[in-house]
């Protein structure tokens, strides 16, 4: 294959016209071939021509992922005007520094994007023309000011301009993509249509592809990697690539029926969730089953790593057909892969391959090959690439340099950012720490920056850890954080910290309403696998997802600089800006929500709902009893009792205000009567307990034995009297807090937890000897 990018493109448009190119699975009125594709991408070209966007002008594309995406796209690059893709969800102000540094002239959104469009202009202060696809119907938006993408992609050109091939060469800026930008000089990295041609030569020679693939696209396009496989390589080679309606577990199920793809690109987070639900349904099946299933799995993945033959297919058609039976590789990018997970997929007759690169270097530098699949690794060299180890040390671990036809030339407009990019030689510095095999496969250790150095000077790479801690259900997110240790003196060192997002929806499935003690639970055993110095101690759990670049890296320093200064604190509720609109300000005036933010503020001290989203637990910082008080006090008020499932599944505000609104009182609710339903605020334990369900474990806390209670009161202060003190040499302080702690201002008893550090098993006999008479008389044991 030869020529520039765009030729390439152009030939093999031509040469399959009556091809399907892409389409939106499931949604028959979106499907395009690549003669319909091409006559699109020529007619918004020659819009961006008469527009009088120049040659190297930017043109900025952000939106979620649709065919037209990938339409404007390509038209830019057809124009000879360079693409500047943006993340749809990128903050206003991180895009509007991008669209300034870039000096876009034209944009590319769809109509989500319209609202804060307008905001990233009023902050620019200049209007910059833009063109609006949806997929109901584009008239709408030209009455805003907007231009309809539809008018754009159905405009005629003269057959001059067709028969004209696009003139952009190799050194022409094709793209602008921006990896920072938050605050300072952004850091774009300007690819040439040369950087392209170079990337697409090295794939190339590791991946036998033809025009009858089917690549299912999962990431959002704005991220280099997906533009490499469902743009570059799909473009030429003549591939169909199928877009989803919406990224849903539904969505993603059909069209892995439907549309049966060849070809999936993603990330590893994916495939852990493929792998937990392939695996937590072998585990519900009967022993046999699962004693059978494993046998098949250890066969096939030591036929495949002895003869080269994969029965995949034959043992486990099933998780195959999940897949949509066609799945010939996948490519996984962007993060490390978990090696277990990995040979896993392995077993199971899998082919991932794994890549490694930067959007600096144009995507990919190194890869596995279907015949070369080394677990663990991202492969060897591609073609066009030169890869090194600066300064190896004992264990062969320095830092990952790359040269090439793919390595880009500098950041745009950043010179300092350039010339702390390359080496004196010209090696483009990757910033991560790899080695190499006897073999040659090249393994990703960490980023050089990221390391985390211990009191005991051992280093920590926090990629590792994050790899083997996701493995926790609880866990949506995870970041693990070096954070400055105050209790030693050595300067420079560091202690872990986890910063953790829960997977609400998975803790409302199996009904765990308390995050923080199940994400502790959990990675707490997960640590035990670990050695003793690589164990965090200390988490972080908050309902904000983490900060992540526009390349959707970690931005460690900011959660680092955010810890150190006390903005986020283990064991306080997030501070968070919670930003209400008008739908959930009249959420919370409804009567219902009243009741319920009146519920959390008599149980939590200074909580204050300001919004629909907040997690009681999190936000709010209610513990696991402060949370049982409220959803009592909501019983109470409605005049209902709520089964333990529904408690558990009431993780926000939303969720309680929906709850109880579903009730009969609720229901009935009207602004009057809500204020007469205001919970009490004499409900305490005691009252919890009392009118709980006569268990008899109820029954032996609330039944008074008042003779009972004096004689073994008794008994445990002689036992303290006579052999505690003097054969134990116990001595006992601040029994005074113990009354304080038991009673509220007004003399009601109100609740509270003794947990000893179990010593031994005297423990709960010697305490009961230093109990006063009025503490001594409520309390329980709940375990001894």
């Amino acid at each position: 294959m030869t020529g520039s990018y765009l030729e390439r493109l152009v030939r093999s448009f031509e040469s399959r016209s009556g091809h399907t190119a892409m389409r939106i699975v499931g949604d028959d009125s979106h499907v395009y071939t690549f003669g319909e594709s091409l006559r699109m991408i020529r007619s918004v070209a020659y819009r961006i021509e008469q527009e009088n966007v120049e040659f190297g002008d930017r043109v900025v594309v952000m939106g979620e992922n649709h065919p037209s995406w990938a339409v404007a796209y390509l038209a830019t690059l057809y124009r000879g005007s360079v693409c500047v893709p943006v993340d749809p969800h990128g903050e206003v102000e991180t895009v509007t520094n991008f669209l300034e540094n870039s000096e876009a002239k034209l944009a590319f959104i769809d109509s989500e994007q319209v609202d804060r469009f307008k905001q990233i202009e009023e902050k620019l202060g200049r209007h910059i023309p833009a063109v609006v696809w949806q997929t109901n119907g584009d008239g709408a938006v030209s009455s805003n000011g907007f231009q309809p993408f539809s008018d754009w992609a159905a405009t005629d050109f003269p057959e001059s301009f067709a028969a004209e091939m696009p003139r952009a060469a190799g050194d022409d800026i094709a793209l602008l993509i921006y990896t920072s930008g938050t605050t300072g000089t952004p850091k774009g990295v300007p690819l040439t249509h040369g950087n392209i041609v170079a990337e697409l030569d090295g794939i190339n020679n590791i991946l036998e592809l033809t025009d009858r693939e089917r690549i299912l696209s999962l990431l959002p396009l704005f991220h280099a990697y997906l533009q490499i496989v469902n743009l570059w390589v799909a473009t030429t080679y003549g591939c169909e690539v199928g877009y989803l309606k919406e990224l849903s577990p539904a969505e993603l199920s059909n069209a892995m029926k439907e549309f049966k793809p060849t070809i999936l690109t993603t990330v590893p987070r994916l495939w852990y969730l493929f792998h937990k639900k392939i695996f937590d349904a072998v585990e519900a099946k009967p022993k046999v089953v699962q004693v059978l299933f494993r046998s098949m799995l250890a066969a096939n993945g030591t036929l495949r790593d002895t003869v080269g033959v994969n029965l995949g297919r034959k043992f486990f058609g099933k998780v195959h057909e999940s897949f949509g039976g066609d799945l010939r590789m996948a490519i996984s990018a962007g993060s490390r892969f978990d090696e277990d997970v990995a040979r896993d997929f392995h077993k199971l007759g899998f082919t991932i391959l794994q890549g490694y690169g930067l959007t600096e270097t144009s995507g990919a530098a190194t890869a596995t090959y279907v015949d070369d699949n080394r677990i663990g690794s991202v492969g060897k060299p591609m073609f066009n690439a030169e890869v090194k180890i600066a300064e190896p040390d004992k264990d062969g671990v320095g830092e990952v340099l790359i040269r090439g036809g793919m390595v880009f030339s500098g950041y745009y407009r950043n010179p300092a950012a350039t010339a702390d990019a390359f080496t004196e030689d010209g090696w483009f510095r990757s910033g991560d720490l790899g080695k190499f095999d006897r073999d040659g496969h090249l393994f990703i250790v960490g980023r050089a920056k990221d390391v985390i150095v211990l009191p005991s000077g051992k280093n920590v790479h926090p990629e590792d850890l994050e790899v083997h801690y996701l493995k926790a259900p609880e866990v949506e997110e995870l970041a693990i954080i070096g954070v400055a240790d105050a209790a030693e003196g050595r300067a420079g060192a560091e202690k872990l910290v986890a910063v953790v997002i829960p997977d609400f929806e998975y803790l409302k499935q199996v009904k765990l309403p308390n995050s923080k003690e199940a994400v502790r639970y959990s990675l707490d055993n997960l640590g035990r696998e670990l050695p003793e110095y690589q164990r965090v101690r200390e988490y972080i759990v908050r309902a904000e997802p983490l900060p992540r670049t526009a390349t959707r890296k970690i931005k460690r320093f900011q959660l680092k600089k955010e810890i150190e200064s006390g903005l986020i604190t283990e064991g306080l509720p997030e501070k968070k800006a919670w930003v209400a609109t008008a739908e959930d300000t009249a959420f919370l005036a409804t009567p219902a929500a009243k009741i319920v933010a009146g519920a959390i503020r008599q149980n939590s001290k200074d909580a204050e709902p300001t919004h629909p989203d907040m997690n009681l637990e999190i936000d709010l910082g209610l513990d696991s009893l402060a949370r049982a008080e409220v959803i009592a006090a909501l019983e109470q008020a409605f005049e209902t009792e709520f089964t333990a499932e529904q408690a558990a599944a009431t993780l926000t505000v939303r969720d309680a205000v929906n709850l109880v609104s579903s009730t009969d009182v609720g229901r009935s609710l009207t602004a009057e009567s809500g204020d007469a339903l205001v919970p009490t605020a004499d409900l305490n334990w005691s009252k919890i307990v009392r009118t709980a369900d006569s268990l008899p474990e109820m029954e032996a806390v609330t039944k008074r034995r008042p003779l009972f209670e004096a004689f073994s009161f008794s008994v445990m202060k002689s036992f303290g009297f006579l052999f505690c003190k003097p054969f134990m040499r116990l001595e006992v302080s601040g029994q005074e807090n113990l009354k304080a702690v038991a009673f509220a201002e007004d003399g009601k008893v109100q609740p509270f937890l003794i947990c000893p550090n179990h010593q031994s098993f005297l423990d709960p006999f010697v305490l009961c000897t230093t109990y006063p008479w009025t503490v001594f008389r409520n309390f329980f044991h709940v375990g001894a």
